[in-house]
């Protein structure tokens, strides 16, 4: 073995080196067509929560007051405009994030 060693090939390693240190960039999974459906169904759900609580509330206060359908019908209602007010939030909350990803995606060279 030689005292000076070649160069080009500690330049190679170097670059090897900095290749392996680096953090390998995630792959995007593309989920074709469906690729929206994560988001689509936490709203689904989200919206059929707000609803349920709604007919659960109603038909707890029909039986503890006894007037049958009033608070069925005001509760689900209500359940339902939660859920939608819910609902929006969680599209406005995925719209930040893609927007932010889009910005960070155009602003990489």
């Amino acid at each position: 073995m030689s005292d000076n060693p070649d160069p080009d090939r500690l330049k190679a390693l170097a670059e090897k080196l900095d290749a392996a240190q680096a953090e390998p960039e995630r792959k995007k999974h593309d989920a074709g067509k469906y690729g929206g459906a994560g988001p689509a169904w936490q709203m689904v759900v989200e919206l059929t929560t707000g609803m349920a609580i709604g007919v659960i509330l109603g038909l707890a206060l029909d039986s503890w007051t006894g007037l049958a359908p009033l608070f069925v019908v005001v509760m689900t209602l209500l359940g339902f405009a939660a859920g939608i007010r819910v609902m929006i939030q969680t599209a406005n909350a995925h719209q930040k994030k893609a927007d932010a990803a889009a910005l960070e995606k155009k602003q990489k060279p």
